[in-house]
C-alpha cells in the first residue's frame, strides 16, 4: 500500500473567482458544507482580494461572518486556509477568527506585473512581510508560486526562478508551497525535471505540493508524475471548476473527482468519499448552468444515474438555504420573506396545524393580490412552519360557520372562493412548498398553486365526507388537477393520499425526505426559474387556462392570437431574450425584472 495523499480542495476559492455570473454566497457556503462531507481535510473557503479585481469573491467578508464558516474555522481537525494579498488582507482574516492563509507570487516577471502589480521581487517583499505577520499571530501559512513552467507574456519559466521563490517562502515561514502551472502547458517530463531540479537543490518533497491546470490534459499524468518523485499533497477543484482570470484561455483545475478515482483505483488512500464527491460536482455543475468539467465525475454519474440536481445529504441545521431571505413583514398567522424576485408565504399557527381562520383568510388573500399587481415580484411560495401544511379550516367552537347558515356562510365561501381565486388566476409562478401533511383547504391552496413540492410524509386528506361536509370550494382545483376518478375516489373514501400517488399522475414536480431538504429543494427550484421570462410564465399559464376552459371554442382560438401579438411586440420580453440568444448569451430573468425596475424608478 502506497502512502496516503491529501487532497487539497481549492473550488470554493480558485474554482470560483472565474466563473461569469454572479454567484450567491448561500452557494458558495452549501459547496463548502458539501464538500467538508466528503471527507475532505483540506477546503480553501475564499479570497481577501479587491472587488474590482476578483468580483467573484467580493463577498468573502459575508462568506466569513456566515455562523457555518465560523464552525469549520474553530475545527481543529480540518484547515480552511483563506488566500490573501497583502498586510490589510491579513487583518481582515484575523478579525474573521481565521487560523490558516495563504500566500502567492510568481515565478515570472510578466505574471507577476499583470496579476499583483509587481515585480517577482517585490512580490517576494510583500509576501515575506505577510507570512512574518501572521505567523507572530499564530496563523499556519501555505504559500503558492505560479507559472512554474511557462509565463503567457515571457514563455518558459526557467528551473531556477522557481527555486528562488520556494526558498523565499519556506524561509519565510510557509509549512508547505504549492506549485502551480497556471497555464496548464507542463507534461510529466516537465514535472519529473522540475521535481528532480529542486530536490537536488536542498527542497524536501514533503514541503511541495502539486498544483496542476487541465489545459492540454496533462494534469492527471502531471498529478501521478509527482507522486511519484514524493509528491503527497495536491490541489484540486471539485467537478474541474477554475482558470486564471490574468491568463487567457487556461482551463481550470484538475478535477477532484479525477484524483480520488485515479488514487483509489490504485490503492493510494484519499480520506475521500468519491460517491459524495461526485454528486458535489454534478450539484455544482447544475447550479452554475456549467458543464462538468471532470471526466470521471461525469462517467460515475451517469452510470449512478445521478440527477444533475442531487439531493444533499442530511444535516443537522435547521436554517440552511441558497438563497437570502429577509422576513419583510409578519401578520396574525403568517409570515412573509422575500428573496429577490421571490415572495414566499408562510403560515405560521404550527400549535394549530396552520388552520386558516377568517383573519389568516383575509391576510392571504392581500397579500397574493398586492404580489399579482407587483412588477418586482415574479414568484410566489406558500409554505408553512411545524410539522402540518394546513389543516383545513378552522372548526373550532366559536370560530366556523358550519351550521350557522345565512351571511355568516355567505362570508366564509366568498372568503375562500376570492383566496383560492387571487392563487389561481395569479400572473405569477405559484409554487406551493408542502412540507407536511394537508387536509381540505390545505389541500387547495396546493392544488391552485402551478408547482408543487412535497416532503414524502406530507399525505392530503379530503376528509370533509367524515364531518358530514363536502370539499365544495376547492373541488373545481383538486378536479382539475387530479382528474375526475381519482378525485372521486379520494372524496367519497376520505383516506389519506400519498405524494408518490400524486406524482404518478405527474401533479407534484417533486418529493425529498424531510422539512430541511424541501428547503433546498425549493430554493434549487427557484434558482433553475431564472432561466425563464416572468411574461413569458404569465402567457403560457394564460394558454393553459385557455384550454382547460375554453378547449374547441373560438373563445381559445382569439385567446391564443392575443397572446402571440403580445409576445411579437418590440418591447416584450421575447425582444430581449431573442436578441441574447442571437449573442449567445443565456439570460438571468430575475436580474433582468430587478434591471427593469430600478429604470423606471
Amino acid at each position: 500500500m502506497h502512502p496516503a495523499v491529501r487532497i487539497v480542495e481549492v473550488g470554493p476559492r480558485d474554482g470560483l473567482q472565474n466563473i461569469k455570473g454572479a454567484i450567491p454566497t448561500s452557494v458558495k457556503l452549501e459547496l463548502i458544507r458539501r464538500l467538508k462531507q466528503t471527507g475532505l481535510r483540506t477546503v480553501e473557503l475564499t479570497s481577501v482580494v479587491s472587488p474590482r479585481a476578483v468580483p467573484q469573491l467580493a463577498d468573502c467578508r459575508d462568506l466569513l461572518r456566515d455562523p457555518s464558516a465560523k464552525t469549520l474555522l474553530q475545527d481543529s481537525q480540518s484547515r480552511h486556509p483563506v488566500l490573501v494579498p497583502n498586510l490589510k488582507g491579513l487583518e481582515i482574516a484575523i478579525q474573521h477568527n481565521v487560523r490558516e492563509i495563504a500566500v502567492f507570487i510568481s515565478a515570472t516577471e510578466g505574471f507577476s506585473k499583470a496579476n499583483i502589480n509587481c515585480t517577482v521581487a517585490q512580490g517576494i517583499e510583500r509576501a515575506t512581510q505577510v507570512i512574518i505577520a501572521a505567523t507572530n499571530a499564530g496563523l499556519a501559512v501555505r504559500g503558492y508560486v505560479s507559472c512554474i513552467f511557462a509565463d503567457p507574456y515571457d514563455g518558459p519559466t526557467p528551473l531556477p526562478a522557481v527555486l528562488r521563490c520556494v526558498t523565499a517562502l519556506l524561509s519565510a515561514g510557509c509549512y508547505e508551497v504549492s506549485l502551480g502551472d497556471t497555464l496548464g502547458v507542463g507534461s510529466p517530463a516537465n514535472v519529473r525535471e522540475l521535481f528532480q531540479y529542486l530536490a537536488n537543490n536542498g527542497i524536501p518533497a514533503g514541503k511541495l505540493a502539486g498544483h496542476f491546470h487541465d489545459t492540454y490534459g496533462q494534469a492527471v499524468a502531471n498529478v501521478w508524475e509527482a507522486f511519484n518523485c514524493g509528491i503527497q499533497v495536491f490541489d484540486s477543484s471539485v467537478a474541474g471548476l477554475g482558470g486564471c482570470p490574468f491568463a487567457p484561455g487556461a482551463r481550470g483545475n484538475v478535477a477532484s473527482e479525477d484524483l480520488v478515482y485515479m488514487f483509489q483505483n490504485a490503492g493510494i488512500e484519499t480520506g475521500v468519499d468519491l460517491v459524495k464527491l461526485v454528486e458535489t460536482g454534478a450539484w455544482i455543475s447544475s447550479q452554475l448552468s456549467r458543464t462538468n468539467s471532470s471526466r470521471a465525475g461525469t462517467a460515475l454519474a451517469t452510470r449512478a444515474r445521478l440527477a444533475t440536481r442531487t439531493s444533499p445529504e442530511k444535516t443537522d441545521s435547521k436554517t440552511i438555504s441558497l438563497l437570502t431571505w429577509k422576513l419583510v413583514s409578519e401578520t396574525d398567522g403568517l409570515q412573509i420573506y422575500r428573496s429577490g424576485v421571490n415572495l414566499k408565504i408562510v403560515l405560521n399557527r404550527p400549535k394549530n396545524g396552520n388552520t386558516l381562520t377568517a383573519i389568516m383568510i383575509a391576510n392571504l388573500t392581500r397579500v397574493i393580490s398586492e404580489a399579482n399587481t407587483d412588477p418586482s415580484t415574479s414568484r410566489i411560495i406558500i409554505t408553512a412552519n411545524g410539522k402540518f401544511f394546513c389543516t383545513g379550516m378552522d372548526l373550532g367552537k366559536g370560530s366556523t360557520a358550519v351550521g350557522e347558515g345565512g351571511s355568516t356562510s355567505d362570508n366564509q365561501f366568498i372568503g375562500l372562493t376570492r383566496l383560492f381565486e387571487v392563487i389561481d388566476q395569479s400572473p405569477k409562478v405559484t409554487i406551493a412548498a408542502v412540507n407536511g401533511p394537508a387536509f381540505g383547504g390545505g389541500v387547495g391552496l396546493a392544488f391552485s398553486c402551478d408547482i408543487r413540492l412535497f416532503t414524502q410524509n406530507a399525505n392530503l386528506t379530503l376528509s370533509e365526507v367524515k364531518l358530514g361536509l363536502c370539499a365544495a370550494t376547492i373541488s373545481r382545483y383538486v378536479i382539475r388537477e387530479w382528474g375526475l376518478a381519482f378525485t372521486r375516489e379520494a372524496m367519497l373514501s376520505a383516506r389519506a393520499v400519498t405524494p408518490h400517488e400524486l406524482k404518478a399522475i405527474g401533479v407534484v414536480a417533486g418529493i425529498v425526505d424531510d422539512q430541511e431538504h424541501l428547503r433546498i429543494s425549493l430554493d434549487e427550484l427557484l434558482i433553475q426559474l431564472k432561466t425563464a421570462s416572468p411574461n413569458a410564465s404569465r402567457m403560457s399559464k394564460e394558454l393553459v387556462r385557455l384550454a382547460w376552459a375554453h378547449g374547441g371554442e373560438e373563445r381559445q382560438a382569439s385567446g391564443i392570437k392575443s397572446i402571440f401579438e403580445e409576445m411579437m411586440r418590440s418591447d416584450a420580453d421575447g425582444a430581449h431574450g431573442v436578441k441574447e440568444f442571437q449573442a449567445k448569451r443565456k439570460v438571468d430573468w430575475d436580474a433582468y425584472v430587478q434591471q427593469q425596475g430600478k429604470a423606471k424608478l
